[in-house]
């Protein structure tokens, strides 16, 4: 039986900063905070039906929504194995937007890389990708940066390159030490307004845990729980000072994790991090749809 399902999602006040408010170093407080309104369109039939990277979930077979809200805009990705689509044909959250909205989607995604640079030659870290990549255009007008919080910065003894988040008025990119996490992650934002002005937010992939169904043994759910924390907490530095910086969480929306079966769950993803096809599509995709519509379009 096919079934909708609608959650309100609750966003913090760092994702609806203005800003071209960060930009003037002025901060802007909201008189409402707006939750959007999500429509999943998962389909349990479909589990005996097919396998969930089956071509009718490619994104060439999807069909586009009339006026979008979205359509045009252009955003950047940064990711590692889950941006890029590893276990769906390199299909993403990023593709189906594209292919849904007419938005336009540039992916900057290897798979098995890491926030922080250990400095090793041959580094294929976020922040080398980010200045040095050729996918983003420096002198590139976009609406939006966003960047996953990668698994792989959770792994085993990884916590030891975690870092810590700066001085509460730090900003200067060149402060940041990137061959930490976190120090990646408040590069990675200043180096964002620096080059291109625009909103940037940071992912998480959804909840699993250290052990059931939805578990990893490597990284575990309570390692990489407490990197998205962490991560939080840096993102929350920055929209105090006025930058239009926000989550986009996942991991901890109950709602978003609770919709999906765990019979559907394990059809639809080819491990507690992956998804296939039809998990980005009917599942995740629409959470980062609603999302957008409500931080870029949307008058807050």
């Amino acid at each position: 039986m096919k079934k909708t399902f609608k959650a309100l999602t609750i966003l913090g006040i760092a994702s609806v900063l203005i800003g071209t408010a960060a930009l003037c170093g002025c901060r802007k407080e909201p008189d409402s905070v707006i939750q959007p309104q999500i429509e999943y369109t998962t389909d349990d039939e479909l589990i005996s039906q097919c396998t969930a990277n089956d071509d009718r979930f490619a994104p060439e077979n999807v069909t586009m929504r009339e006026d979008s809200p979205l359509k045009g805009k252009k955003i950047y990705w940064l990711g590692s194995s889950v941006t890029y689509g590893a276990s769906s044909e390199q299909d993403s959250m990023a593709d189906y937007l594209a292919a849904l909205t007419g938005c336009v989607s540039v992916k900057e995604a290897v798979s098995g890389t890491t926030i922080f640079d250990d400095g090793s030659a041959g580094s294929k870290s976020y922040t080398k990708r980010l200045t040095d990549g050729t996918n983003f255009k420096k002198d590139e007008k976009i609406d939006a940066f966003i960047c996953q919080i990668s698994t792989n910065d959770a792994w085993g003894d990884r916590a030891k390159y975690r870092g810590e988040m700066t001085d509460a008025y730090e900003i200067d990119k060149d402060a940041f030490d990137r061959r930490t996490t976190l120090g990646g992650v408040e590069f990675i934002i200043a180096y964002v307004y620096e080059t291109w002005g625009c909103p940037i937010y940071f992912y998480s992939g959804s909840w699993f845990g250290d052990e059931g169904v939805r578990m990893s043994a490597n990284p575990k759910g309570t390692a990489y729980g407490e990197l998205v924390s962490q991560v939080k907490q840096v993102v929350d530095k920055w929209s105090e000072l006025g930058y239009d910086v926000g989550v986009i969480d996942l991991y901890n929306d109950t709602d978003f994790n609770a919709h999906v079966s765990d019979e559907y769950y394990k059809w639809a993803t080819s491990d507690a991090i992956h998804p296939k096809r039809a998990g980005y599509l009917q599942w995740w995709t629409p959470y980062f749809e609603q999302y957008l519509i409500v931080n870029l379009t949307m008058e807050k």
